[in-house]
């Protein structure tokens, strides 16, 4: 995991830490809570109060003035200073869903009026791990994060450079964007599993996401989100009780044929999906290429 340490505090920045903690305590007493857990966890997470920030060092600027700053770097080069940027998370990089065993860190695009810069190695609030489901931001919510701004190209690649903030964490979560109500799933039919069991099977096997189970299964979910659909595949996270996620990776649709488009696979369809399962770093996914074998969605029908 990579991380960045957190500056040293001046007396005064103690007394305004000392402040915040104090005001965090009065907030947790309150009726009223700023925070809404994800899917599976219906309790109030008082470990991840909003009002609980440090106060930190950092230049405060637009997400315009960071992206000038990165493009006028050398390609990979960081810069010394930490800068503190706020907007809206417009897009989840990684899988939101699996947290506690899988990511200590998450990826996602941080988006102001200005325009819209990649956060990638982000910390939590404290510089700490992500632990639990419902410390991890959907897309919508506000937050600053803070971290070195860089100019990112993988080696060999021939694609444009990509301005990044990285190596940083949040240290203010303005509001948290609730998940919608779990629908419900029906009961497996037989020569089906649920996708509890699918985890279950899958977190059962080696994490090195390389050893398949020997045997493929006809995976019984609803989804709960598309995190990425690029040319026909869509990666999407399935559940059938709302408290554990099993990952479709770069799966397709009916027929083993592409998606014809994103409408064809959505949050609220339940489907049956057909593949071997891995343990990919603690993520319960599918292993080879995933099929549906049959889906709710509307689209298909027509």
């Amino acid at each position: 995991m990579k991380t960045t340490s957190n500056h040293a505090f001046t007396a005064k920045k103690k007394y305004v830490v000392a402040a915040s903690l104090l005001l965090a305590l009065v907030m947790m007493s309150c009726s009223e809570r700023p925070y809404i857990n994800q899917p599976g966890d219906n309790s109030f997470n008082n470990e991840t109060i909003p009002v609980l920030i440090p106060d930190t060092n950092g230049i405060e600027i637009s997400i315009d003035s960071a992206i000038a700053i990165c493009k006028s770097m050398a390609i990979n080069a960081e810069t010394g200073e930490m800068y503190k940027l706020s907007g809206v998370i417009s897009k989840n990089t990684t899988n939101p869903m699996n947290v506690p065993a899988s990511y200590d860190n998450i990826n996602f695009d941080l988006t102001d009026n200005t325009g819209t810069i990649s956060c990638y190695y982000t910390n939590n609030l404290l510089n700490k791990p992500f632990r639990k489901n419902s410390e991890v931001p959907r897309v919508g919510s506000k937050v600053t994060v803070i971290g070195v701004l860089t100019l990112y190209q993988k080696a060999g690649s021939t694609n444009p450079p990509t301005p990044e903030l990285k190596n940083g964490f949040i240290v203010r979560i303005d509001s948290m964007v609730a998940p919608p109500p779990f629908p419900g799933c029906p009961e497996p039919a037989e020569g089906q599993i649920s996708a509890s069991d699918a985890v279950t099977e899958a977190l059962a096997l080696p994490d090195d996401g390389k050893t398949a189970s020997s045997d493929a299964y006809d995976i019984l979910g609803v989804v709960t989100e598309v995190l990425e659909f690029t040319s026909g595949k869509a990666t999407y996270i399935i559940s059938s009780n709302g408290n554990q996620f099993f990952e479709v990776y770069k799966g397709v649709g009916k027929d083993q044929a592409d998606f014809p488009s994103q409408e064809y696979i959505q949050p609220n369809d339940t489907v049956v999906v057909h593949s071997k399962l891995c343990n990919y770093k603690g993520t319960p996914e599918t292993s080879g290429t995933a099929s549906l074998v049959s889906t709710t969605n509307p689209h298909y029908a027509n």
